[in-house]
């Protein structure tokens, strides 16, 4: 079986910096929020929830995503376990696609995209942006009605 299979290529084919760059670029406003980066993702600090939503780029199975993930340093940690009782409600305001989510990421949503194609890279950084603000608005909505989850 070829590393090739379907036309795939390895992560490291990748030019994650070329990436970061261009998302940095288009976005100068994530930088004050960055809690942490590194070669395949970029977490947006929550810190009124002690969350970060970590916005990642997974080359090899053509996709970018958002989901809530674990940074010690900044207080996030066991979110998935905290966000268990809202989950629902969270993903109720989200709207999400049962295609856009992926199972063992908790609250999270997807775009397949050939990740590749440098001409989509612009569109990628968008998306993550926009993906990550409206997770964002959600979790503030359900945490921010005294940490019930509302209809």
């Amino acid at each position: 079986m070829s590393e090739f299979d379907f036309g795939g290529r390895r992560a490291s084919e990748f030019r994650q910096r070329g990436f970061w760059t261009l998302f940095a670029e288009r976005h100068p406003e994530e930088r004050p929020l960055m809690a942490r980066r590194g070669p395949w993702f970029w977490q947006r600090g929550l810190p009124d929830f002690a969350l970060v939503l970590s916005m990642y780029v997974a080359p090899a199975q053509n996709h970018v995503g958002v989901f809530f993930g674990r940074n010690e340093k900044f207080g996030a940690t066991q979110a998935w376990s905290r966000l268990k009782p809202f989950q629902p409600a969270i993903e109720d305001r989200l709207k999400l696609r049962p295609e856009q989510s992926c199972e063992g990421l908790g609250i999270n949503s997807l775009w397949r995209v050939n990740c590749f194609a440098e001409d989509n890279w612009p569109a990628m950084a968008d998306w993550l942006v926009t993906e990550a603000s409206r997770f964002e608005r959600a979790v503030a909505e359900v945490l921010g009605e005294g940490g019930e989850a509302g209809p």
